[in-house]
């Protein structure tokens, strides 16, 4: 008798198994007479796990700013101009195409953290850097539009520069055991 059992599931969870039963291995009975076949069973179990600081950096950025930018779409409502009303959100002033634009980068980040992906991470951190530096720069050029204040601009490119380099720097880690038993 052979019997094989193979399970995955995902790449962080492998399991096989197989049962044979036949002449071999052989077990010489206590009294001597001639040897009995015996059952031998052998089971593999991998697990795998992975932990990306830098995938928590870009999610936790990208949280903080998609609530942000939907604070600032209540607040100031899709009624009328996207400019007018001007409403303060944590102390800084935004309209409603400015929290449209922190959702859309917002939900990018958070995305990017909750699947690990580091290229996506520093995309979505180098748009939402260049945009912030260019607002920080150029903020009266915004100021109506936007309803932009530098400080919050240049708080953006801080956050910007901090998800890229954590996604470019930071190490991952992931622990692999493998347990193999005999019955």
């Amino acid at each position: 008798m052979k019997e094989s059992i193979t399970t995955q599931q995902s790449p962080q969870y492998e399991r096989a198994q197989t049962v044979s039963d036949g002449t071999s291995p052989m077990q010489t009975v206590s009294d001597g007479t001639s040897p009995v076949p015996t059952e031998t069973s052998t089971s593999r179990t991998s697990f795998s796990r992975r932990f990306a600081p830098d995938a928590i950096i870009a999610a936790v950025a990208g949280l903080v700013l998609l609530v942000i930018g939907l604070i600032a779409i209540t607040r100031a409502g899709f009624e009328g101009s996207m400019r007018v009303p001007v409403v303060e959100v944590l102390g800084f002033t935004h309209t409603t195409i400015l929290g449209l634009i922190e959702v859309a980068l917002g939900a990018g980040l958070l995305i990017a953290g909750a699947t690990a992906s580091r290229g996506a991470a520093v995309f979505f951190a180098g748009v939402l850097g260049v945009g912030a530096f260019v607002g920080a720069v150029q903020t009266s050029t915004f100021k109506s539009s936007l309803a932009l204040e530098a400080s919050f601009a240049w708080l953006a490119v801080i956050t910007a520069v901090v998800v890229a380099l954590s996604a470019l720097l930071i190490p991952r880690f992931s622990k692999q055991s493998t347990v193999v038993s005999a019955h």
